[in-house]
């Protein structure tokens, strides 16, 4: 720490205007009696409150470590800036408005603080650094989901030029059949249809949609129905299911 003058003590250089030195240093040894700091005080006096005064600053002053300064004299460095003690006192924890989506990991959490410590950041400046650092995280899940909504809604409406009116939901309907009767329901499956290409779930990319279709077509109703028929007369087929859900599709 660099102390500034306060008008603690006289610092007017040659006391009376000129460059003759106190009378004071008359009595001081020989290697400081033209001690150029000593000769700003006019009198013994001065000197000595000028001591005191600096005295009191004893312990808040900062000396920065130079080039060869040891571990220890870097700690205390850091201490005085404000640096925790140990890196698992930094007051840094998981942000309260992280949106859905975004995994909080506590082993980053931890490597922060511990670089944190080693490059000598206080609390506050590792909180601040720390609350940066997610911003962008958060900004970043936003545009990331933008991305992926227009993406969705490119393929879809695409689709829908292909599919129009109802039969967009009618044809879905039948591919999610048709997928549900060979894929299953397994967790596993869950999970493949749910990966993501380029922003779009396979579950929902008109490659698959348009597949699981055809394949829904190509089929036979009592094949795609095996199992599931009830009662006398059984239950109507998938397409039929999905003509009464949609009937301004098949309309003449």
């Amino acid at each position: 720490m660099v102390t500034e003058n306060d008008g603690g003590g006289n610092t007017n250089a040659g006391g009376s205007g000129n460059d003759q030195a106190p009378a004071w240093l008359a009595s001081m040894p020989d290697n400081l009696k033209a001690d150029k700091t000593l000769a700003q005080f006019p009198t013994i006096g001065d000197a000595g409150k000028e001591l005191v005064r600096l005295k009191g600053f004893e312990g808040q002053a900062i000396v920065i470590p130079g080039e060869k300064a040891t571990d220890a004299e870097r700690a205390v460095f850091y201490t005085k800036l404000g640096r925790p003690e140990t890196a698992d006192k930094y007051s840094i924890t998981k942000p309260a408005d992280l949106p859905e989506g975004i995994q909080y990991s506590p082993e980053v959490e931890t490597a922060f603080k511990q670089i944190a410590h080693e490059s000598g950041l206080s609390d506050g400046q590792a909180g601040k650094l720390y609350g940066w650092y997610y911003g962008l995280v958060k900004a970043g899940h936003v545009q990331q989901a933008k991305a992926e909504k227009d993406a969705m809604d490119a393929v879809v409406n695409k689709l829908k030029d292909e599919w129009p009116g109802d039969a967009f939901k009618v044809n879905s309907e039948l591919a999610a059949r048709a997928f549900k009767k060979f894929g299953g329901d397994s967790p596993e499956v869950t999970k493949f249809i749910e990966t993501k290409l380029n922003g779009v779930a396979l579950g929902d990319h008109p490659v698959f949609l348009k597949l699981f279709h055809a394949i829904a077509k190509a089929v036979s109703d009592d094949f795609l129905n095996a199992g599931e028929r009830g009662g006398a007369g059984g239950e109507t087929s998938d397409e039929e299911k999905a003509k009464a859900r949609f009937p301004a599709t098949y309309k003449k």
